[in-house]
């Protein structure tokens, strides 16, 4: 089970950056905007990745990422946590198409992406990278995993109030529509 975590943890990061780069390059400037609670976000969201990687693979390690449990249920129901959070945080990322970004770009006007999956939830990138967040936690039943997973969502959801203020400033009566018949999470 560990190994399926750990590749489906890889693939996203591998798909992450090649999407942004692509991204980047197509657009012809960066997607990543410079804001202190994103780079909180990343730092967080990859600390605990790689303390996951690392407890999974290196002999040891383990004590290091404090346990607190060595539950087989909790570790395939974060596995299955993990894969659905990705498969769903990735179409989430395609169906913005070219307004995928990585952080609030105040300089710049998006399209308002409405439909596909996020005619169910304005934030279904945010919400289902929690889920992988809370299965990598379940899966390692870890402090230090669980820890830097709780700052993720947290940055995640200072991060989405944010972008709310910039869509309602740039979209104006449709983004209110769309904020008054879409939940923000689910």
């Amino acid at each position: 089970m560990k190994y399926i975590s750990i590749s489906l943890i890889i693939l996203f990061y591998v798909f992450f950056f090649l999407r942004a780069i692509f991204l980047s390059r197509k657009i012809g400037k960066s997607i990543k905007s410079k804001d202190f609670v994103l780079n909180i976000a990343i730092l967080s969201a990859g600390i605990s990745s790689i303390i996951f990687i690392l407890q999974q693979t290196v002999p040891g390690f383990e004590k290091y990422a404090l346990p607190i449990s060595n539950s087989i249920m909790l570790g395939i129901i974060g596995t299955f946590l993990v894969g659905i959070g990705l498969i769903f945080s990735t179409v989430a990322s395609l169906n913005l198409g070219r307004s995928w970004r990585v952080g609030v770009h105040t300089s710049e006007k998006t399209e308002l992406v409405t439909s596909g999956i996020y005619k169910f939830s304005r934030n279904p990138y945010f919400l289902f990278y929690d889920m992988v967040l809370i299965g990598l936690s379940l899966s390692s039943q870890s402090i230090l995993v669980i820890v830097f997973s709780i700052i993720t969502v947290i940055m995640f959801h200072i991060l989405i109030i944010k972008e709310e203020k910039y869509l309602g400033n740039i979209h104006g009566v449709d983004y209110r529509k769309y904020k008054k018949q879409t939940r923000r999470y689910i």
